[in-house]
């Protein structure tokens, strides 16, 4: 028999087993079911029969079924993650967390990775800091090995979406310090880059000299181009806070010719040297140029925000 006759054999099985059977029996039936159909990438059936199986159990003995309510619970959150639902996926996964702490799940710390990821992708960045926060706690409490870069990694990633700049410098710092520890060398770069990053946002220009020039060297050998022109935007940055204001201009050049001979139209980024490149128009006298610049950026900006709000809807 062949390996989908013998599938579909099992799961015309499971059907008749949850048909036939009340309570417990047919909560597993739903669950082994769910796994089918989520293999098969119906994540929308997958997550009904999950969730039909976790109200099974929930109307049982709760206290009996906690195991089968945690891992039906995780069932829900990855079906949801598959639906690109991250909140709901976040919630869900929340249910399982709230059990795994209850039983003792050594475990629970990649949860609450999980978890502080799903609430990232939904922009809820103080929910997910707060999970990877947990997260930490967790792998002291049960004495498991310590994601020390990836977790502040993560944390300071929700920082700077908060506009928590500084203290975002300080996660990278640590995470940055976790991964040379154990010699995660591409890591360690990709800190300097979002260090970088930071600093260009409070317009620190020895800082993003520094951190930038070290992320550069590794770029540059790599041949990352996508890196390595934002690198020089944030140099056309520094140079603007240290009035030398040709030199700016030159970087900003820079950085959107390199993006456009790559092939790459990234709009947001694009945008953003326009933006530079309007300024420093503007405090050389061109002030028809600046105008034009940014009468082009609002006619973008204008028709990308009218497509966000027709794929809300």
């Amino acid at each position: 028999m062949s390996e989908e006759k013998a599938l579909d054999e099992l799961e015309k099985e499971l059907w008749q087993r949850a048909a036939n059977n009340e309570g417990s029996i047919r909560a597993d039936a739903y669950i082994g079911l769910s796994r089918i159909a989520f293999d098969k990438g119906k994540f929308k059936e997958s997550l009904a029969l999950c969730e039909s199986a976790r109200d099974i159990f929930e109307s049982e003995d709760r206290s009996q079924y906690q195991r089968e309510i945690f891992e039906v619970s995780v069932g829900i959150s990855k079906n949801y993650g598959e639906l690109k639902l991250a909140g709901q996926a976040a919630k869900a996964l929340g249910e399982a967390i709230e059990i795994a702490e209850i039983i003792g799940i050594e475990e629970v710390d990649d949860l609450y990775r999980d978890q502080g990821r799903f609430f990232f992708v939904a922009d809820e960045y103080e929910n997910s800091i707060a999970a990877h926060q947990r997260a930490i706690e967790s792998t002291h409490k049960y004495f498991r090995d310590e994601s020390v870069g990836i977790d502040y990694f993560n944390i300071a990633m929700g920082l700077y979406e908060l506009g928590r700049y500084g203290e975002s410098i300080d996660a990278y710092l640590i995470s940055r310090q976790g991964y040379a520890s154990d010699k995660e060398i591409a890591d360690v770069a990709e800190c300097d880059f979002r260090i970088c990053d930071n600093y260009a946002k409070l317009e620190d220009a020895v800082q993003i000299e520094y951190y930038g020039r070290r992320a550069l060297d590794f770029y540059t050998i790599l041949r990352d181009y996508r890196k390595m022109w934002n690198l020089k935007y944030y140099f056309g940055i520094a140079a603007k806070a240290l009035g030398e204001l040709e030199k700016a201009g030159e970087l900003f050049e820079e950085a959107k010719n390199l993006a456009h001979a790559m092939g790459w139209q990234e709009w947001e980024f694009l945008i953003a040297v326009e933006k530079e490149c309007a300024y420093l128009c503007e405090a050389n006298g061109m002030s028809d140029q600046a105008k034009e610049i940014l009468r082009r950026i609002a006619s973008v900006e204008e028709i990308v925000n009218v497509a966000v709000i027709h794929e809300a809807a």
